[in-house]
């Protein structure tokens, strides 16, 4: 069977792999360049882990925001919803041709200044399409730096799940809890409270561990002879600028997941850390990875930025959504009660479950 072929039957109860052959020419492009992209980061995966066995990504034709990863025929899979890509392109597209929103890229005044708030919102691919025209940036550098942020954050979500692999996650999930996959969200069967602290867990593991590589990459490119310029930034005089559009790309994609309620419930009964508090966990690994790969003397400067894009998001979807800007949230998740959390999930990570994955890791087996 072909990579496609097993793919499709594994996750038949999902929808089915999108058949990108009947798809508008258009529709195939964007596709592939996402495919192009995700295979770069499979393929620096694979050069320093040789061992690693094949990785196939492809797309399942499903409305809902979500990514997969899991194994078979000793082959590993990562599928991203068509949902995904549609409801980034949708969001991103439509704030970026609202002349109120980042009044800091490009020429806002060329944006439109009629539109309303978003009503009978859906966080669901398959039901926007059907309620709400995609919007495109009138200003040239506008629709740049939106096609950036679509980049950034599938490549975030694209290395968590590559995360999910490398770590051992889905060998340990599959051998030990006799789950067949990882799912980003949604997957709400009933476990003890180990394994919901596990699970929490293994997800704050994947993004650090995807942030901790997209911040090494911003690395590399500031620290070329001559960085490429962009559009929006046509001199890059800190690498704070690019930190901070990167984030402005992580807290889209988190607020397309979901919400910013917390609770105290969620703390203890979700499998999932709840999304202010995996927000917060986030910015925490991007702040210390600055530090680690450029020097703790960046830290204040690193800690506005993810601030400010943190704030740019909320006030992205309370703009679209036509609410106020709601921080309950996420001051709740930087709380005693919410820190506390965090750390009860860095010393179960640190004291019990990093040598547990070890024999299923294969970055820890690598020594890495």
């Amino acid at each position: 069977m072909t990579n496609s072929e097993i793919f499709h039957n594994e996750i038949m109860s999902r929808g089915g792999r999108f058949q990108r052959q009947s798809a508008p020419e258009n529709v195939k492009r964007v596709y592939k360049a996402v495919e192009e992209r995700a295979q770069d980061l499979i393929r620096a995966a694979r050069r320093v882990l040789p061992n690693l066995p094949e990785i196939h990504l492809d797309f399942i034709l499903n409305g809902k925001i979500n990514a997969v990863a899991f194994r078979s025929k000793e082959r590993y899979f990562i599928g991203l919803h068509t949902g995904t890509l549609f409801m980034l392109r949708s969001v991103i597209g439509r704030t970026l041709s609202d002349s109120r929103l980042f009044q800091r890229v490009g020429d806002p005044k060329a944006e439109r200044s009629d539109l309303g708030p978003l009503t009978d919102y859906v966080p669901n691919g398959e039901v926007m399409y059907k309620r709400e025209a995609l919007f495109t940036p009138n200003d040239r550098i506008r629709r740049a730096y939106a096609e950036f942020l679509q980049d950034q954050a599938i490549l975030f979500l694209v290395g968590h799940e590559l995360t999910h692999i490398t770590h051992g996650h889905v060998d340990y999930l599959r051998a030990k809890r006799g789950q067949v996959a990882t799912v980003e969200l949604g997957w709400s069967e009933k476990r003890n409270p180990e394994e919901r602290l596990e699970r929490q867990c293994l997800e704050a593991d994947a993004d650090r561990r995807s942030i901790f590589s997209r911040i090494d990459s911003l690395r590399v490119t500031f620290d070329k002879p001559n960085p490429p310029a962009v559009p929006w930034r046509p001199t890059l005089e800190h690498p704070t600028e690019m930190i901070l559009d990167w984030a402005v790309s992580v807290n889209i994609l988190f607020r397309l997941f979901g919400d910013v309620r917390f609770s105290r419930t969620d703390l203890a009964d979700s499998v999932y850390p709840p999304l202010p508090l995996r927000r917060m966990m986030c910015e925490a690994a991007a702040f210390w990875a600055v530090g680690r790969i450029w020097g703790p003397e960046f830290n204040r400067f690193a800690g506005q930025a993810l601030q400010t894009a943190r704030n740019e998001a909320e006030l992205t979807f309370a703009t679209m959504l036509g609410e106020d800007v709601k921080l309950d949230g996420l001051r709740a998740a930087f709380s005693d009660v919410g820190t506390e959390h965090a750390r009860r999930l860095d010393d179960y990570w640190n004291t019990t479950l990093v040598e547990q994955l070890r024999p299923y890791s294969y970055e820890l087996q690598a020594g890495r």
